[in-house]
């Protein structure tokens, strides 16, 4: 059987290789990688440094993909052109000083925000920013802040459904990675006129490194972040007359190409299961997103080893790039595939982030041995929902909600917060997410992966799979709800 993706493939993208499977009879049974193996995965990806689009360790899992899914016999293994945008910061200073003593300036340690402008000296007035005065060409200093939420809250305002074995949900506050402005992180005082901005990030852990924002737009004016501690300090130097203060900005901003990396195993349907995550991440990123990178090489891998009528559908495992360029390789992708999304494919199931949850122990980030919550992001489609819930029982995924596509963090939000974002509403999706407070520092290392949950996660995507069997695309459309979502389950017992 020659694949139906490679029609889709050939007339624009590069075929790297082409693998053949054992006959049936000389297959092994099929067996998941080890939870050794696929921490040595991570491991790798982690161990090559900061994986921001354009970076070198970046470009090494582009080629190291392609490696890994030709030597597990995948099929039509692709490199998909992506253009992105590449920022990388390369000198910064912050000096303040008072106006009466302009040659006693203090230096305060401080971090580029990321895709603001250059400047060789910029000169200006310090002034609380409140969001509503005129800035007029002063420096803005504005403190920022995580969203935090309890976990009770958040089953009643966004969950259908959800799984707290040990009853600790009424208990467990958790904070997000994100501020309440997000991408948004100096428009205020842009609009307001600020020549400079200064962000004190007042975070539960000192860190003054916060890869935020991430959407490839450039800013007008330059930005710094402080350390909550150097934040104290300048209000501090403030409110004792140093008014003054000098930027330094220096970064390098261009357009560049990254890739999508892609693979395929044909199934006993002429239909399509995808398998997805994205292969870079903000630093070396061991939970953003090289941990969602190892998901979809053990589904790879335990896939590979079944023979083609066993598979429920034809199989297309892809890594998209320059998730940190405003998800340039999803919007190439769903762009480029759309009738491919909304005409062939099953479900597309995203992996991204297994992250233990993390306390603050003076002033530094500390793994837990917890996992963080799970979101389970699904079509509004009865079997999907029914097969997530099973999933999660049948695994003991504790401390997992399942959501609808849409509505969250708001009631206007048409789409997941995660890589999912543009294949829905085009076609059905599953779409894993955590995110833990520390998501875009670079304290995300080994140690903040959750390793006991890679096997159970592996395990639940095989089944949430195995159920649409004997679904095909079309099917599987015709199950959406067309009014009140009818199905509740009270706990696992009633799945």
């Amino acid at each position: 059987m020659s694949s139906p993706i490679r029609s889709i493939l050939s007339a624009t993208v590069l075929l790297i290789g082409l693998g053949c499977g054992a006959s049936p009879a000389a297959t092994p049974p099929p067996q998941l990688p080890t939870t050794d193996a696929i921490m040595s995965w991570i491991a790798e990806i982690d161990s090559q440094g900061q994986r921001m689009p354009g970076y070198p360790a970046n470009q090494w899992i582009e080629t190291w993909l392609q490696q890994q899914f030709t030597q597990m016999g995948l099929q039509d293994v692709t490199l998909d052109p992506v253009d992105a945008g590449y920022w990388r910061p390369q000198r910064w200073s912050l000096h303040v000083w008072k106006p009466e003593s302009p040659q006693q300036k203090i230096r305060l340690d401080a971090w580029p925000v990321p895709l603001s402008a250059n400047a060789k000296a910029l000169r200006g007035e310090l002034v609380l920013a409140d969001g509503r005065a005129p800035l007029n060409g002063k420096i803005a200093v504005r403190r920022l802040t995580l969203q935090s939420i309890s976990q009770q809250q958040f089953a009643q305002r966004f969950a259908s459904w959800s799984y707290f074995p040990d009853d600790d949900m009424a208990a467990l506050q958790q904070t997000w990675p994100m501020t309440e402005r997000f991408q948004q992180t100096m428009a205020p005082e842009i609009a307001a006129g600020a020549a400079g901005f200064i962000g004190v990030l007042d975070f539960p852990w000192q860190t003054d490194r916060y890869m935020v924002p991430y959407n490839a737009t450039p800013r007008p004016i330059p930005g710094l972040y402080l350390s909550r501690a150097n934040g104290d300090k300048l209000q501090q130097l403030m409110a004792a007359g140093y008014s003054q203060a000098e930027m330094q900005l220096q970064r390098e901003m261009k357009a560049i190409v990254s890739h999508n990396v892609m693979a395929s195993l044909p199934g006993a349907s002429d239909d399509w299961v995808v398998i997805g995550s994205h292969h870079d991440g903000p630093w070396n990123s061991a939970v953003e997103d090289a941990s969602g990178v190892a998901l979809v090489l053990a589904q790879a891998a335990y896939w590979a080893q079944i023979p083609e009528q066993q598979r429920p559908h034809n199989m297309l495992f892809l890594l998209n790039s320059a998730h940190m360029s405003r998800g340039a390789g999803l919007v190439h992708f769903a762009k480029k595939y759309r009738q491919f999304l909304e005409q062939q494919v099953v479900v597309e199931v995203h992996l991204e982030h297994v992250a233990r949850q993390a306390s603050v122990q003076d002033g530094k980030l500390v793994a837990s041995e917890r996992p963080e919550p799970r979101w389970w992001f699904t079509s509004k489609i009865p079997l999907l929902e029914n097969a997530v819930a099973e999933a999660i029982c049948t695994r003991q995924l504790e401390r997992s909600f399942i959501l609808p596509p849409e509505g969250f963090p708001n009631a206007q939000r048409k789409h997941p917060p995660t890589d999912a974002a543009r294949f829905h509403p085009h076609t059905p999706i599953v779409s894993l997410l955590a995110a833990p407070m520390y998501l875009f520092d670079p304290d995300d290392r080994l140690n903040m992966v959750h390793e006991a949950s890679l096997l159970p996660i592996s395990q639940a995507v095989i089944d949430i799979i195995q159920r649409t069997r004997t679904h095909s695309a079309a099917s599987l459309r015709q199950q959406r709800y067309r009014g009140q979502r009818q199905q509740s389950w009270a706990d696992c017992a009633d799945t």
